[in-house]
């Protein structure tokens, strides 16, 4: 098995260091990328099983160099999801429809990070010629977060968890195992999600970010790949193996 990071500096850093430790205790060959993203011809003939770990874009390259199929929720997973999941409401439409909007919506793309995720009133979302209209995008009510977690989840729980917001706390690690005196948890609510959907939907290997609306309770807020989401304070053994679930030999 071979890990292949971006190479990039920065707080992603320290995860990508912290993922490169897994893999090797794990006995797992390293490969940070070259700054080119061109792997030698050697590497790609080899035929070796592994994953890629950095943005979007990186991961899909090396997928694509080395044969690997990664494994995604599809665009409209969060809009098909049950309400009590939501507590607010959420469209899958393309771009174009999303333009054509007529109510003040937080809008952001389905799929890589194309136009800022953001909250737009009508005709404020202006976008650059050569991103298509039938590009997936996800529009959402307007609704407010305090607390936000981040899961990784196989096909049938949740893995590993770390606060990623508490109240005005972004990021910061004195935070990310804080949990509130709620009823429920927010990685709880997350298995509880997984068991509902499992009798009906598959689920990939992937990241589900929850978090607490106030006055309203706990609600996911979406789903992301889990080869490109940041680890926060997310135990990196686990998270490599749900990387090593989301990328198989194609």
């Amino acid at each position: 098995m071979i890990l292949i990071t971006q190479p990039r500096a920065g707080t992603s850093h320290n995860e990508i260091l912290a993922l490169q430790m897994a893999a090797r205790a794990r006995g797992w060959e390293v490969l940070p990328a070259p700054y080119g993203w061109r792997l030698d011809e050697e590497l790609i003939a080899s035929g070796q099983a592994g994953g890629p770990y950095g943005s979007q874009t990186f991961c899909e390259v090396i997928a694509q160099q080395m044969n690997w199929k990664l494994k995604a929720n599809p665009f409209d997973w969060l809009a098909n999801i049950p309400q009590c999941y939501l507590k607010r409401k959420v469209d899958f439409m393309t771009l174009a429809e999303a333009k054509r909007l007529t109510e003040t919506k937080f809008i952001k793309p389905a799929d890589d990070k194309v136009f800022p995720a953001s909250i737009y009133k009508p005709g404020e979302l202006i976008t650059h010629e050569v991103i298509l209209g039938d590009t997936p995008t996800l529009v959402s009510d307007i609704v407010n977060f305090d607390l936000e977690y981040r899961c990784f989840v196989n096909e049938t729980r949740v893995m590993t968890w770390s606060n990623y917001i508490f109240h005005d706390n972004i990021a910061d690690p004195r935070y990310w195992n804080m949990v509130p005196y709620d009823d429920i948890t927010p990685f709880s609510f997350v298995n509880d999600l997984i068991y509902d959907l499992s009798w009906n939907r598959d689920l990939a290997p992937s990241v589900i970010d929850v978090g607490r609306i106030p006055g309203k309770g706990w609600a996911i807020i979406e789903t992301n790949q889990a080869w490109a989401s940041g680890i926060y304070g997310c135990d990196p053994h686990q998270v490599l193996s749900i990387l090593q679930l989301t990328c198989e030999k194609d």
